[in-house]
């Protein structure tokens, strides 16, 4: 462990519990519930995994690459892990660790009979050096910097749009489509959570103009159970180029996009789909492909429902293991035996999750943590008290 101190690691929890309390709080996320998935009790589910998992494992991969090297590897079109990955890391262990003290029936302040002190350093430190590493402003949170969200080296930002045309009505319309299909197509295989959908930017690019990616990734996923369907994405990831002027646009910890316009078409003055390969090229997507794209990724959508309709009581909650498992192995994706990396994870995800889950299921009501994110006054997670 470096000299990252408790002190420190005490404001980093702080500034972070603040913008997830805004967050949730802005679109009363707190209060979520689905017809297909029990969300409350699967995200209760995956935080407790990486409590119990991801420091052990962290120490493990740091052993083979630095928080930083991760960072910079991410900073790249269509990476996973992205930002996502850093904000679920975050609120995931911090939110079974307010579970346990909850569970306890302590106050900010008071000491944790169990506090794992070298646990939450390793994972905040990791956190707040990964995450300098892969934005280019060498930031943490987006409103640090008016709500701006930058990844990609100016270089790779030029060649971008040199590769777009002006828009006309015909072709937005057409992409925006694209982009409606494929995010309810991510966030359907994502059981209701965000992940597969990236929005970063803006990117100056003269002119009193900016660009705005949009990514859909995670469009081939082999990981999670639900996964195969026989309908299948062409793309393993695409993204959505937009030249934009006049408007302002912000980004959230957790990947989403806000425009400050009701509608962005006017904004809009030239778009385009590329995608990044397996040898890493970016490459420019024809938009005459455009109507199969968006045909493969509707009927695998609705694949993915019949599937989660089926789904028992139990799976209903239980599928947040291996949906949580799918975020944290990809921080492991750089390491020549990341296969191997992905079954590990994933055992030790189920492993620690199959007492929990059963106290889980008997309980009438969500775990305690919901109601305390929706109606406390309090910070959101406490402090570590050594």
């Amino acid at each position: 462990m470096n000299s990252f101190s408790v002190e420190q690691m005490n404001r980093y929890i702080k500034k972070f519990g603040d913008r997830q309390k805004a967050f949730m709080r802005s679109e009363n996320r707190a209060l979520l519930r689905s017809v297909l998935f029990d969300v409350p009790r699967r995200s209760s589910i995956g935080w407790y995994c990486y409590y119990a998992c991801a420091p052990g494992l962290l120490r493990e991969l740091m052993q083979r690459i630095s928080a930083e090297d991760i960072g910079l590897r991410m900073r790249r079109l269509c990476s996973r892990p992205y930002y996502l990955q850093l904000s679920i890391l975050m609120c995931s262990y911090l939110g079974a660790r307010q579970q346990l003290l909850l569970d306890q029936g302590l106050r900010p302040g008071q000491r944790f009979a169990n506090e794992k002190v070298d646990d939450a350093l390793l994972v905040v430190d990791f956190w707040q050096r990964a995450c300098r590493a892969y934005r280019s402003d060498g930031l943490l949170f987006t409103d640090q910097d008016n709500g701006a969200q930058p990844i990609l080296p100016h270089g790779q930002v030029e060649w971008l749009d040199g590769g777009i045309k002006s828009s006309n009505a015909v072709d937005h319309t057409r992409l925006r489509r694209l982009a409606a299909t494929l995010e309810l197509y991510v966030f359907l295989l994502h059981g209701e959570q965000r992940d597969g959908l990236f929005a970063h930017g803006p990117y100056d690019v003269g002119g009193g103009n900016q660009l705005v990616m949009l990514e859909f990734t995670d469009l081939q996923n082999d990981f999670l159970p639900w996964a195969g369907t026989e309908a299948q994405n062409p793309y393993p990831n695409l993204v959505l180029v937009r030249r934009i002027a006049d408007v302002r646009v912000r980004f959230d910890m957790f990947g989403g996009i806000r425009w400050d316009a009701p509608d962005i078409a006017p904004h809009v003055r030239a778009e385009g789909l590329f995608t990044r390969t397996i040898k890493d090229d970016i490459v420019p997507v024809s938009l005459d492909e455009v109507g199969h794209i968006e045909s493969c990724a509707a009927a695998a959508q609705n694949e993915l429902f019949l599937k989660a309709a089926e789904w028992s009581p139990r799976y209903k909650a239980e599928y947040g293991v291996q949906l949580f498992a799918n975020h944290f192995r990809l921080f492991f994706q750089s390491l020549p035996d990341c296969r191997a990396w992905d079954e590990r994870i994933r055992n030790e995800f189920e492993d620690a999750a199959h007492k929990l889950l059963d106290e889980l299921l008997v309980q009438e009501q969500p775990p305690s943590i919901w109601n305390y994110m929706a109606t406390t006054d309090d910070d959101f997670f406490w402090p570590v008290v050594a």
